[in-house]
């Protein structure tokens, strides 16, 4: 399943809580450099717009931290009580 639809399956009372985690894995994480230019220009586009905790901006946060951090992803989903995605991610 693309991210896409794994964003969309995320309700929008959560996507506040969510973005919030992911951006920690993204900025927090000694693996950064795994993710290429375009994408982290691309979420600075939605962070300068406050878009991060929208669907779209959800998808990249989740983009980046599946390559920069898979296993603490996983592991914030689970936490948030997304266990039937982090099932979906760890099968792609």
């Amino acid at each position: 399943m693309a991210l896409e639809k794994i964003a969309r399956k995320i309700p929008s009372s959560s996507w506040e809580a969510t973005s919030e985690k992911l951006i920690d894995i993204v900025l927090n994480s000694p693996n950064a450099n795994k993710m290429p230019s375009g994408l982290a220009k691309t979420i600075l586009y939605y962070w300068q717009r406050d878009q991060l905790a929208t669907e779209i901006g959800l998808q990249r946060l989740l983009e980046a931290s599946m390559m920069i951090d898979p296993d603490k992803t996983t592991s914030i989903l689970k936490e948030l009580g997304f266990q039937e995605l982090v099932t979906v991610l760890e099968n792609q």
